[in-house]
């Protein structure tokens, strides 16, 4: 379907209007398809630890507020980041932000460091149940592509994240609740918890914007300081997709109560009207 589209769009110069809304999201895919990859690792796959290697998450950044980071970001294209609207709850100035892009460090030592040109914050954020819990984030200059540099792929809005998937959450944040940040990226491998299950734990407050992740057993979860980080999972293509901005949870790590996220799918029509796809 990709390639069909790819083609339509050589040969005739626009995408044919016949199922307009299926082509063009197929179109997306065939324009970044460049998208989610990680030229620095190849093809080869990491398995186990926590300590992220330079260039295994291109996509991430540190949010810095007047340069201390204060949250994750996630690169989606050279001049946009998706990160969580909470982040900006005591001040939303553009010239307070920027985002250290390309380090797995959080000092952002060796970093590329581009400034907030404007915060758009969803118009339907609520900061009491966090609901629509993200923002978008323009660059005041485009991020250069490079091997530790590159924009994730977002899935489109009809898109399901089976359970099967292969996904990590990744961050600075506490390694443990009540911790301090790290200054070293981590991972972890986490899976996507089924809404019904999660609402046993969380209930009403967990409405249809948002999506669980990691373990209903505990121990491996987004904490302090990883909030507006990627939730990202491989598709069979060997792309990294975007499913979740990090957001709340009860604690970090416990017991019957995963992480909680804003589920991409549901915001990617509005990620649409201000960026080009």
């Amino acid at each position: 379907v990709t390639e069909n589209c790819g083609k339509l769009k050589m040969h005739e110069g626009r995408c044919m209007r016949r199922n307009l809304r299926v082509i063009l999201l197929n179109c997306v895919f065939f324009f970044f398809k460049d998208c989610g990859v990680r030229p620095a690792l190849g093809s080869h796959r990491i398995v186990g630890g926590v300590t992220a290697r330079r260039g295994e998450w291109p996509w991430i950044g540190s949010l810095q507020y007047q340069r201390l980071h204060r949250c994750g970001a996630t690169l989606i294209h050279n001049r946009w980041l998706l990160t969580a609207a909470h982040c900006f709850k005591s001040d939303s100035t553009p010239n307070n932000w920027a985002v250290s892009l390309g380090s797995v460090l959080r000092s952002g030592v060796g970093a590329l460091v581009v400034p907030i040109h404007r915060v758009i914050i969803h118009p339907a954020f609520n900061g009491t149940n966090m609901d629509h819990d993200v923002a978008l984030l323009e660059l005041a200059v485009p991020a250069p592509m490079s091997y530790t540099i590159q924009s994730v792929c977002l899935p489109s809005p009809v898109h399901r994240f089976l359970k099967s998937a292969e996904c990590y959450i990744t961050g600075w944040g506490s390694m443990r609740e009540g911790g301090s940040l790290t200054n070293l990226l981590q991972k972890a491998a986490v899976s996507i918890i089924d809404q019904t299950d999660c609402q046993q734990s969380y209930g009403s407050v967990l409405t249809s914007s948002m999506m669980c992740a990691g373990f209903m057993a505990g121990g491996r979860d987004t904490c302090l300081g990883d909030s507006g980080g990627p939730l990202t999972c491989r598709q069979p293509s060997g792309q990294w997709f975007i499913a979740g901005v990090t957001s709340w949870g009860h604690g970090c790590g416990r017991v019957g109560f995963p992480g909680v996220y804003t589920r991409v799918t549901s915001i990617r029509s509005w990620i649409s009207t201000y960026l080009p796809f």
